[in-house]
This record gives structure tokens, C-alpha cells and sequence, in this order.
């Protein structure tokens, strides 16, 4: 008898064993399958933004490449030509329309200079956590630094704005645009338009409106180097994810 129940208690274990591996187990290749298609989700969603963020960098290429550049040059330009007549170095030329528009033209972007990144999908990676999905450190730091050094351009472009627009407004009440409003300055009065760009008050703001100009080319330059870099780097990262 003793030796039935001794078999007994033994097969009672045995079996419990067997149950527990069993269960163990299950659980396991439970996680195992979780963790597969959270793994799959994962990077179709970190592919899904990747691909996002490439089309917004894409557009901001050429966006800045193919209208700003142009935008900015005419700015430097039109300052250019008028600095020698605002400093009292050249007289005012016959052309006077010419002139005023040139005026008006180095005005340009700077009452508010526009943002050149768009920020959609890097704005919702952040708020949504999801920034984590990029799973290269390396990587995730480089999109980081790239949206960091443009708003910490932006607030420095911010900071060099100066009072050039407002005051080319108060010589002829019209908006800054290329096909100037001769009639509005003939009412403003010519003679008197010509004395207020010609006075040292509007010399100091030429000079600070070229610096201006300068630094705007110059992080237009520093943007779009950041950004083909950026791209050619998120192209070969969405290769890699989808071998």
C-alpha cells in the first residue's frame, strides 16, 4: 500500500511538472507572438513617419530652393542699389519709380520672417511619445538636432528685425510690393519722401537691414545644406527598413 501511494504522489508531481512546463511555456510563445507584431507594428509606424518627415524636409527644399532663394536675393539687391543715394554718395537717379520700388523691396520679410521647416510630423512624434519609434539613437538625435539648430536660427533672424518696413510704410502708405504706388508717394509728396530716405535715421536702418539680409542668405544657405543631409540620411534609413 505504501508503495501505491508513493507512486501515486509521484505521478501526482510528474504531472503537476508537465502542467506548469506546459503553461510556462504557453505563456512564453504568448509573449513571443505579443512581441513579434508589436515589433511589426512598431516599424510600420516608425516607417510611416519616417517617410512623412521625408516629404515635409523634400518640400521645405523646395520650397526654399525654388522661391525663397530668389525672394532673398532681390531683398540684398534692391538694398544694394539704393545705398549709395541713402548715404549721399550717388544723387537720386531720374528713374524714381525704379528707385522707390527698390526701396520698398528691400523691405522685404522684414516684418515677419517667414518659418521654413515644417514641423507637422516631427511636432506629433513628440507629443504623441511616438519619437521613441525610431529606434536608432544615432538617428533619432540627428532628426532632433535638425528641427533644434533651425528654431535656434529663427530666434536669432527673429532678434536681427528691424524698423525698416515701418518706416518705409510711413514715407508712402502702401503695402511693400514690386509695382510700387507712384501716386501714393506723389500724395505722400516726393520731395519730402526722398529728404526721409536720404536722413541718417534711415541710413542707420539701411545698415542694420543689410545685416539683416546677410544673415537671412546666410542661414538660408546653412538651412538647405542641413536638409539635403537630413533627407539622403532619412532615404537610406526608410531602405533600411523596408529590406
Amino acid at each position: 500500500m505504501r508503495e501505491i501511494g508513493e507512486r501515486e504522489v509521484a505521478s501526482r508531481w510528474r504531472w503537476l511538472f508537465w502542467e506548469t512546463l506546459i503553461i510556462v511555456v504557453g505563456v512564453l510563445i504568448a509573449f513571443g507572438v505579443n512581441d513579434y507584431w508589436t515589433g511589426r507594428q512598431d516599424r510600420a509606424l516608425e516607417l510611416h513617419y519616417v517617410k512623412r518627415i521625408l516629404a515635409e524636409v523634400e518640400y521645405d527644399i523646395e520650397w526654399v530652393d525654388g522661391f525663397w532663394k530668389d525672394y532673398v536675393t532681390r531683398k540684398y539687391r534692391a538694398l544694394d542699389a539704393i545705398a549709395p543715394v541713402v548715404r549721399g554718395k550717388e544723387p537720386v537717379p531720374e528713374d524714381l519709380e525704379t528707385f522707390f520700388d527698390n526701396v520698398g523691396l528691400g523691405g522685404l520679410a522684414g516684418l515677419s520672417p517667414p518659418y521654413w521647416v515644417t514641423t507637422t510630423t516631427f511636432d506629433d512624434l513628440k507629443a504623441t511619445g511616438n519619437l521613441r519609434l525610431i529606434r536608432s539613437t544615432d538617428f533619432r538625435s540627428k532628426i532632433n538636432k535638425f528641427y533644434r539648430d533651425y528654431e535656434d536660427d529663427y530666434r536669432r533672424l527673429r532678434a536681427r528685425t528691424t524698423g525698416y518696413s515701418m518706416f518705409v510704410h510711413s514715407i508712402y502708405p502702401s503695402e511693400l510690393r514690386d509695382d510700387t504706388n507712384m501716386k501714393a508717394i506723389e500724395a505722400f509728396g516726393v520731395e519730402r519722401a526722398l529728404k526721409r530716405i536720404q536722413s541718417e535715421e534711415f541710413q542707420s536702418l539701411l545698415n542694420q537691414e543689410f545685416n539683416f539680409a546677410y544673415f537671412l542668405l546666410n542661414r538660408q544657405t546653412r538651412f538647405l545644406s542641413a536638409a539635403e543631409e537630413l533627407s539622403r540620411e532619412l532615404e537610406a534609413h526608410i531602405r533600411q527598413l523596408e529590406d
